[in-house]
């Protein structure tokens, strides 16, 4: 047999972290070579003994029945918001009763009558003829004297 690339040292490391020690998940292109370099290197024998021992800690944990107290904590936990929800939900109820006051409370635009715009003349008058205009009833009111 010949000897394994040196450069695939790093490759079957990564491969072992990344895949675990189960050498039928690994890539099929990369195996016969990635066995190859761990039987060859006693770090990497060791890195996969250490990969299947985790897989096998991992498939256990997974098999282990749940008890029936534990299942409905986790589920009452599981479904009670957090507390990043319910500052998010508080933020946005306030938001939206200021934008809610706001829309209530603004007065309606004044729209434009559609009559030709008045023109005022300005004229100065004296103040005793400015009196005068003010104070004198026009023959509209004359019956309320």
């Amino acid at each position: 047999m010949t000897e394994p690339l040196p450069f695939f040292h790093d490759r079957a490391a990564e491969i072992i972290a990344a895949y675990g020690g189960d050498t039928a998940r690994w890539p099929d292109a990369e195996r016969a070579t990635a066995l190859a370099v761990i039987a060859a290197d006693p770090a990497l024998t060791a890195a996969l003994d250490e990969a299947r021992g985790l897989d096998v800690d991992l498939t256990n944990w997974a098999r282990r029945p749940v008890p029936l107290g534990d299942a409905r904590t986790a589920a009452a936990v599981a479904m009670r918001p957090t507390r990043f929800v319910m500052r998010w939900a508080a933020g946005g109820s306030i938001a939206a009763s200021l934008a809610a006051a706001i829309v209530l409370l603004t007065p309606a635009p004044i729209t434009p009558s559609t009559a030709a715009p008045r023109t005022a003349a300005v004229t100065t008058l004296s103040d005793e003829t400015a009196f005068e205009q003010v104070f004198t009833p026009t023959p509209d009111e004359e019956h309320l004297l």
